[in-house]
């Protein structure tokens, strides 16, 4: 018996770094979706510093130590062994895909939300509240949100930063891209933070722009809907219960079998006419 593809006859596409997009663009084609993967950002290793060697070999000064990515694993280990941590170190992981990537890496982290994979459920963890002169370590790239640190702060905690990678804008043809938007095949655009969302905006062409504001977006968070709202794009987003591959596949699984069959109709009927 064949397996059911929910999604067939649809266009998706993702905008995850490149490395990180394959295992949600081959979940997508299995409901038998056709993806177009443009990545709209870029993940590039920090030029390495004495001050950062530093900071991330001398963890015995550290109580918790917090990973904001799967990105921020990956990078730090560059610089230690993860198997030789300290052993009253405790680690935290942002969400599933943070924690896989410390057990691949050969350990299990100690703090992990059940509800959310943002700093906002990482702050809800009973051990991240009673922080009174705790010194805390938050692994993640360049210029990340400032509301974790912040917030261990207010509590008590003494907060340094490891950054290990930076963000860039990704140089693209477009071409790929702006076919599949002339020719009405892209069902939904896939952007999991603000940064890829501005990114795409800032990527795209002139004569591209106006598909964009018309676009029906998956996101994960409030934070990427108030943007959308203020770039001007005026579908509402379908929002997915977190960014983990399985609950955008989900929300996207949910909406098509809702809505989205309805709409391809009329937009064919529309192209006969």
């Amino acid at each position: 018996m064949a397996a059911p593809r929910p999604l067939k006859d649809t266009g998706i596409v993702i905008t995850r770094p490149l490395h990180q997009g394959e295992a949600l663009k081959t979940r997508l084609e299995s409901k038998g979706a056709e993806v177009l993967h443009f990545p709209t950002i870029e993940i590039q290793a920090v030029t390495a510093s004495a001050e950062l060697d530093a900071c991330l070999k001398r963890l015995e000064r550290y109580h918790y130590m917090i990973f904001i990515s799967p990105n921020a694993v990956d990078y730090a280990a560059d610089y230690l062994d993860f198997s030789a941590l300290p052993p009253k170190l405790k680690l935290a992981a942002i969400g599933p895909g943070t924690a896989r990537a410390l057990i691949a890496h050969g350990r299990k982290p100690d703090m992990l939300p059940r509800d959310g994979t943002n700093s906002e459920a990482l702050l809800k963890l009973k051990s991240l509240n009673d922080v009174d002169d705790k010194r805390i370590l938050i692994v993640r790239g360049q210029g990340g949100r400032e509301l974790l640190a912040e917030t261990l702060e207010e509590r008590g905690a003494d907060v340094d930063y490891a950054e290990v990678y930076r963000r860039t804008v990704p140089r693209l043809d477009h071409s790929e891209l702006g076919r599949w938007f002339r020719e009405g095949k892209i069902d939904a655009i896939a952007v999991t933070s603000r940064e890829a969302l501005l990114n795409l905006d800032r990527m795209l062409s002139p004569a591209l722009t106006p598909y964009l504001r018309s676009a029906q977006l998956l996101v994960s968070s409030a934070r990427v809907i108030k943007l959308a709202g203020a770039l001007g794009i005026r579908r509402r987003p379908v929002v997915a219960a977190d960014a983990s591959d399985r609950a955008l596949v989900l929300a996207l699984v949910q909406w098509w079998t809702r809505t989205g069959r309805e709409q391809r109709k009329h937009r064919r009927e529309h192209e006969r006419a």
